[in-house]
């Protein structure tokens, strides 16, 4: 399944970036004078695979850790299609679990990334969807029974697809994003609202 993600993902950036790179003379996204800068913030809620959670913990988790995050995003749309983001958060809701004198929680701190993101306008209202590429890191924090444990670094090749509204100058924004690299992989679902300067 997360190699099917990370094809959609792929094949999603491919198909949007053909009009991007092809609209040598695009009208640029900002209007009124806006300068291409936006900036905002959200959630992230990381879905963390059950096996990478537990190893080393001698549990096996029924239902999958989704730690929660709040992130801040700066990034800079060259056009209506192609932008870059930069986005970095402090940890957020803790994912508690608990079992037959099994008590504990994983957290994440520390989430960063840089993306390329290609969109497609969908509506005249101002509906969109994208695709997004680039870097994520972020650390799960994990504890049971009063023990803390080895904390996993997540960190590498970032793929995503979503879709958004833009409306005046501000952009709110809903994306699906695999993560995987170094001891864990995750789903990020990301809400963020953005406003245009």
């Amino acid at each position: 399944m997360k190699r099917r993600l990370a094809l959609a993902a792929a094949s999603a950036l491919g198909f949007f970036a053909t009009p991007a790179l092809a609209q040598d003379n695009a009208q640029p996204v900002t209007q009124d004078g806006d300068s291409g800068f936006y900036a905002g913030g959200g959630i992230n809620l990381y879905f963390i695979d059950k096996d990478d959670a537990a190893d080393g913990m001698g549990i096996v988790f029924e239902d999958q850790p989704s730690p929660g995050a709040f992130v801040g995003r700066v990034g800079y749309a060259f056009n209506e299609y192609f932008a870059v983001e930069v986005e970095a958060g402090i940890g957020g809701a803790k994912s508690e679990f608990e079992g037959p004198g099994i008590e504990g929680d994983i957290g994440v701190t520390g989430p960063m990334g840089a993306h390329a993101v290609l969109t497609m306008p969908v509506s005249e209202g101002g509906g969109y969807l994208l695709a997004r590429a680039g870097y994520s890191t972020v650390t799960i924090e994990r504890e049971m029974n009063g023990v803390e444990y080895e904390d996993l670094d997540v960190s590498g090749a970032s793929f995503g697809i979503g879709g958004g509204v833009r409306s005046g100058s501000w952009d709110l924004r809903a994306e699906y994003s695999f993560m995987s690299g170094g001891d864990a992989n995750s789903g990020v679902l990301s809400m963020v609202a953005l406003h245009r300067f």
